[in-house]
C-alpha cells in the first residue's frame, strides 16, 4: 500500500464536504493537491499550522505527495511559543492561515490557496532529515513545546492499514473531524477514510452543539471519534432527540473512560443500534495499540482490549521480565512496526535514526486477564509508597470517583500537604 496514491481510482467519488457544505470530489482534491505541490521542493522540512478545513487537508496531501517531512502543529498554538518552534528547527516552509497573522521577516508568500499562504525561506536552511523520517506530530496539544514525535512512512502506512483494517473501513463511510488533525488519533481518522475512498466531513462544532448533530444527519456520516470528555458530554445528551440514520459507530482513545460513562454509553448504543469501539494508543505508536470490539466492551467494558493487527503486546515487572500470570500489574510493553523513532527537540536531531527499534516502553501499568484481554489501571510514575505499601495514585482516584467526587492525587511534599472535595495531595 501506498498512501493517497488512489485518489484517481476513485475521482468521481465524493471525498471532502467543507463546513460551507461545499462537495469537493477526489477529482478536485487531486487538482488543488498537483497546483500546491508545485511551489514545493521535495524533500522539504515544513511545517501545517492546522486546522479542520479544506487549506489543511491540501497542504498536508500536498507535503505528504512531496516527500516532505511534515511538522503538524495545532492552529491554538501561541504565536509567540510558534515563533519560538520555528526558530529551533527552521523550516523551509510554512502553511499557515492569514488569521493567525504572523509576520517573518526571513520568508515570503510563495503561493496562496483560499485563506492559507505558504511562506518559503528566503535563504534555504541545508536541513539533514533521516532517509526514513516522514512526520513530526506533538505530544502536547497547543502548548507549543517543541518537542516532536519522529514518526516514519512504515509508522504511518502501517497504522494506516491495522486501523482500517479491524475498524472495516471502506468507500461507503464517512467520518466527521471532531478532533485537531494535529492530534495523531485525528490525524488518523483522516488518513484510514480518505486511503480507502471514504468521504471527511470537516467540522469544527462541538458535540454538545446542535450543529454538530445537524451536519451528522445532512451529510450522512457513519462514524466518529471522542476523547473522555466527549462522552462524558454524551453520557448526559438525550441521544434520541437527534436524527442517527446514519450513524453506524462511534470510537474512543485519548484517556481511560470510567466504568461508569462506559456502561451508560452502552444502555443508549444499544436502544439506538449503534457500536463503541474502545482503543488506546500515543503518539509514540503513530497511534492506535489495542482495540476493543463492540461485542467486547459489552463484555468486557473496563479492558482496552488487545492488540492492533500486525501488533504484539505484553506485561512487564519492574525488572524488565515478563509477567506471564493473568492479573498481574506490570509496565503494558508493545511491538510493532507503527512504533516511532523516538523524538526530536531541536533541528539535529532530524536526522537520527531509529531509537526505539519497534518498541514501545509505554510507562503505562496494566494487566491482561485469562482471556488475554488487557486493561489499564495507571502509569509508572503515579505510584508512591507509604509505609512501605505500593499504591497507585489513578486507582485512588477511581475508588473515590465511586463515592461522586472528582479528585486528582498528586505526589508532594509534607509541606503543600492538603485535602479537599476536588483535590487530594499524597505525600
Amino acid at each position: 500500500m501506498t498512501l493517497f496514491n488512489n485518489f484517481s481510482k476513485n475521482k468521481n467519488k465524493v471525498a471532502i464536504i467543507t463546513e460551507n457544505n461545499e462537495v469537493i470530489k477526489y477529482n478536485k482534491l487531486i487538482s488543488f493537491i498537483e497546483n500546491f505541490i508545485v511551489n514545493i521542493k521535495k524533500r522539504s522540512l515544513v511545517f501545517l499550522i492546522c486546522s479542520n478545513n479544506l487549506e489543511t487537508m491540501v497542504g498536508y496531501l500536498g507535503f505528504i505527495k512531496s516527500n516532505c517531512v511534515t511538522t503538524l502543529i495545532d492552529e491554538k498554538t501561541d504565536v509567540g511559543l510558534l515563533l519560538n518552534i520555528i526558530s529551533k528547527y527552521k523550516p523551509n516552509y510554512i502553511f499557515i492561515s492569514d488569521s493567525k497573522k504572523l509576520t517573518l521577516n526571513g520568508y515570503s508568500t510563495e503561493y496562496s490557496f483560499f485563506n492559507y499562504n505558504l511562506l518559503k525561506r528566503k535563504k534555504e536552511k541545508i536541513i539533514k532529515l533521516h532517509d526514513d523520517l516522514m512526520m513530526l506530530i506533538s505530544t502536547s496539544g497547543s502548548t507549543g513545546s517543541t518537542k516532536f514525535v519522529r514518526q516514519s512512512y512504515l509508522n504511518l502506512k502501517s497504522n494506516t492499514e491495522a486501523i482500517a483494517k479491524y475498524l472495516k473501513v471502506s468507500c461507503n463511510d464517512n467520518a466527521i473531524t471532531t478532533l485537531p488533525i494535529s492530534y495523531v488519533y485525528g490525524l488518523s481518522v483522516i488518513n484510514t477514510h480518505l486511503q480507502n475512498g471514504a468521504i471527511i466531513t470537516l467540522n469544527n462544532s462541538s458535540v454538545i452543539q446542535k450543529k454538530f448533530w445537524k451536519n451528522l444527519y445532512e451529510n450522512k456520516v457513519t462514524n466518529f471519534a471522542g476523547v473522555p470528555y466527549t462522552y462524558e458530554i454524551i453520557e448526559k445528551l438525550d441521544l434520541e432527540k437527534f436524527n442517527l440514520k446514519y450513524l453506524k459507530y462511534t470510537t474512543q482513545a485519548g484517556g481511560k473512560l470510567q466504568i461508569k460513562t462506559v456502561k451508560n454509553i452502552i444502555s443508549k448504543y444499544e436502544q439506538l443500534n449503534l457500536k463503541l469501539l474502545i482503543m488506546y494508543g500515543a503518539a509514540e505508536a503513530t497511534a492506535r495499540m489495542t482495540y476493543l470490539s463492540w461485542n467486547d466492551v459489552k463484555k468486557k467494558p473496563e479492558s482496552i482490549g488487545k492488540a492492533i493487527p500486525g501488533g504484539l503486546i505484553w506485561i512487564e515487572d519492574e525488572k524488565g521480565k515478563k509477567i506471564n500470570t493473568y492479573n498481574q500489574n506490570g509496565e503494558i510493553i508493545y511491538k510493532g512496526s507503527n512504533v516511532s523513532y523516538g523524538y526530536a527537540k531541536n533541528i539535529s536531531d532530524l536526522s537520527k535514526g531509529n531509537d526505539n527499534n519497534s518498541i514501545l516502553r509505554t510507562g503505562d501499568l496494566g494487566y491482561k486477564d485469562k482471556d488475554k484481554f488487557y486493561y489499564l489501571v495507571g502509569r509508572k510514575d503515579r505510584v508512591i509508597k507509604v509505609h512501605g505499601l505500593r499504591v497507585n495514585l489513578s486507582e485512588v482516584e477511581e475508588i473515590i470517583l465511586n463515592f461522586g467526587i472528582r479528585s486528582m492525587c498528586l505526589k508532594g511534599d509534607r509541606k503543600s500537604t492538603r485535602l479537599n472535595s476536588s483535590h487530594v495531595r499524597i505525600s
